[in-house]
């Protein structure tokens, strides 16, 4: 009986075997990378969302600040204490016509 034939078979055999094999574990390997990449991006998601937060509040913060820096009872009190300004008289009041 000739065993070329079947020699050529089992290595190819062999050879089919050895790239299975081969592509196995490079799938585990991209499994475990992707799921590394996975959390690491979650946790980067969570850092700016929680730096989101923190701009949402200070935000807020300065809305309020505004809100008191610019109120016309305080600027009106500035106006008279450290500037020296009164509403005029009814007749220092000119209108101008457009």
């Amino acid at each position: 009986m000739d065993k070329e034939p079947l020699l050529a078979l089992f290595n190819r055999a062999n050879a089919l075997a050895g790239l299975l094999l081969l592509l196995v574990l490079v799938s585990g390997v991209a499994v475990s990378y992707a799921g590394h990449e996975n959390r690491r991006l979650h946790n980067v998601l969570q850092q700016e969302q929680e730096n989101l937060n923190t701009a949402q509040v200070e935000w807020g913060k300065l809305l309020l600040q505004h809100g008191m820096l610019t109120s016309p009872g305080r600027i009106e009190s500035l106006a008279r204490g450290e500037l020296g300004m009164n509403v005029p008289d009814s007749g220092h009041i000119e209108v101008v016509a457009p």
